[in-house]
Order: structure tokens, then C-alpha cells, then sequence
């Protein structure tokens, strides 16, 4: 009994230091991930890095990772050539095979959801309509059912001029987005050469790229707090 009782103990000293071991390299292997990810994505500070699955020293001698969650709160994209700042950006990396030394990384399947807020977007958007010089604006806001808010602008005889507000959707199509509003539901202030102005602008297809390498826009929804997208891709390399 004694001997068993020792064995006992030595076996349950080996099984925790095992497991302190495992969460150490964890540890390690998450900051590195971060360090990485932060360069290749060029981010201004380190995403926060979480990898699944356990134990974890297992999936680092098989070169494979089950999965890595990575949080990029306020990742700048771009529309056109105005920046555009995501929150809450947050992707999941599934079968990510490693390279040496974590130098890279492969993910199989990858996926993410993140947040324009409508005053980044009214700003963005406002930045790219001043370029065009015809003094249409636009600010974003969220109607019920899920659709846009519209408050439109123009100017007339250099004068600034509230057109009124209108409901309308947000459409993406093979990877450019559009403004879709009804020819009857854009107010007659103005006159006619405004409304074309509006007409013209809101048909308008712009893109939104520069997102995170491997991944493409799948999906855009207004909600309360802004515009909500998700993410897709396969065959993403996230550390170089």
C-alpha cells in the first residue's frame, strides 16, 4: 500500500508539473501569434490572441493548431482611399498548420464579425463624397426592421441644404456595396438636378478592402450600433 500510495504521488506530481508545462507553452505561444500577427496584418498594437483545444504540446509536435481566436479591435480597412475603422473585429482561424519556430501559419477555414459604427461610416462616407466636389452628404443612422437611415444633403447656389430623410438598404455584390433607396421615397427638395445628384451618389458601387489577408466581405446588416459585417475565407495566412 505504501509503494502504491508513493507511485500515487509521484504519478500526480508528474501530471501537474505536465500540465503547468502545457499552460506555459500556451503562454508563449500565444504572445508569439500575437507578435506575428501584428506584423502581418501591420496593426498598431498586438490582437488578443486565445488558441483552442487542449492539451496544447500535443497540437504544437503535430504542427497543428485545432483553433486560434484572434480579436482586432480597431482594424482599419479602406473605401477607396479613405480609411475605414472596424471594432470588435473579432476572426476564428480552424486548422491552422504551423511552420517552424511559429514563422507561419495556414488556416484552413476562417471566419469573423465586426462593427462600423454609423459615425465612422458617416465620416468615411462624407470624406469620400467631399473628393467628388457636386456638395451631396449623407449621414447614417439605423431604421427599424433592419434597413438604413438616410439623412440626406446637398448644396444649392452655395448654400447648404437639408433634403430630409429617407429609408433604404445596404446591397453587396461580388464584393461591392451600394446604397439602394427607392426613386419615390427621395424628397423633391431641390429640385431636379439634386435629386439626380442623390440618384447618381446612392447607385454609386464602392469597395471595401483591406481587410485582413485571405478574408472577403460575406455579409453587411444595420443594427443599433452601427453596421454589422462577417468575414470569410480559406487558405489564410495570418503570420509572416
Amino acid at each position: 500500500m505504501r509503494a502504491l500510495r508513493i507511485s500515487l504521488i509521484v504519478f500526480g506530481g508528474l501530471l501537474v508539473l505536465a500540465l503547468i508545462a502545457d499552460r506555459i507553452a500556451l503562454f508563449m505561444a500565444q504572445g508569439e501569434v500575437a507578435s506575428q500577427a501584428r506584423t502581418s496584418l501591420e496593426l498598431s498594437s498586438e490582437p488578443d490572441v486565445s488558441i483552442r483545444g487542449f492539451p496544447f504540446l500535443t497540437q504544437v509536435l503535430g504542427s497543428h493548431l485545432d483553433r486560434v481566436d484572434l480579436g482586432l479591435d480597431g482594424y482599419e480597412a479602406r473605401v477607396e482611399d479613405q480609411t475605414l475603422t472596424l471594432e470588435e473585429l473579432d476572426v476564428r482561424l480552424d486548422d491552422v498548420e504551423l511552420g517552424s519556430g511559429y514563422s507561419s501559419a495556414v488556416a484552413e477555414r476562417a471566419g469573423g464579425e465586426g462593427l462600423i459604427s454609423w459615425e465612422e461610416l458617416t465620416r468615411a462616407y462624407g470624406e469620400l463624397l467631399a473628393v467628388s466636389g457636386n456638395g451631396f452628404g449623407v449621414e447614417f443612422g439605423y431604421a427599424e426592421g433592419g434597413r438604413l437611415l438616410l439623412t440626406l444633403q446637398a448644396s444649392v447656389l452655395g448654400q447648404s441644404l437639408d433634403v430630409g430623410e429617407v429609408t433604404g438598404d445596404i446591397v453587396l455584390e461580388n464584393g461591392s456595396i451600394r446604397l439602394e433607396v427607392a426613386d419615390e421615397d427621395i424628397p423633391d427638395t431641390g429640385g431636379p438636378q439634386v435629386q439626380e445628384t442623390i440618384r447618381q451618389q446612392l447607385d454609386m458601387e464602392r469597395e471595401i478592402a483591406g481587410l485582413p489577408s485571405g478574408l472577403s466581405l460575406e455579409s453587411l446588416e444595420p443594427t443599433e450600433d452601427g453596421l454589422a459585417l462577417t468575414i470569410t475565407g480559406s487558405g489564410v495566412n495570418f503570420t509572416g
